[in-house]
């Protein structure tokens, strides 16, 4: 599991997910929250750890907008990922950034993570 979290900790990089929506979710928005853990298992799954993701559970906590641009309909957001261990109730915090928004026909929305 330390090999996990070390493998976790890789600096600022950025994984997104595009998912449909009438009008931009918030940060703390449900939608928002599972993509944001989607995007966490993407990336460990990238990253060779696929196959420990059925232990891990995850969690967006302690969700704060930073910014909102009415002018793009953008919310810039911080949070706390979660990554608690099934097994053994161990659980690691990591702060990740993440920006919403919609796309141009705005049928979609665009959720970029960092710090993965």
């Amino acid at each position: 599991m330390k090999t996990f979290v070390k493998g976790l900790i890789l600096g600022v990089v950025s994984f997104s997910i595009i998912a449909c929506s009438s009008s931009t979710p918030k940060c703390s928005d449900g939608r928002t929250k599972e993509l944001v853990i989607n995007i966490a298992k993407q990336k460990l799954s990238n990253i060779g750890f696929g196959d420990v993701i059925d232990k891990l559970d995850f969690k967006v906590d302690n969700v704060r907008t930073i910014e909102y641009q009415k002018s793009i309909d953008r919310y810039s957001c911080q949070a706390d990922l979660i990554i608690k261990n099934k097994e053994n109730n161990q659980s690691k915090n990591f702060p990740i950034t993440y920006t919403v928004q919609k796309t141009d026909d705005g049928k979609k929305f665009y959720v970029e993570v960092y710090g993965l």
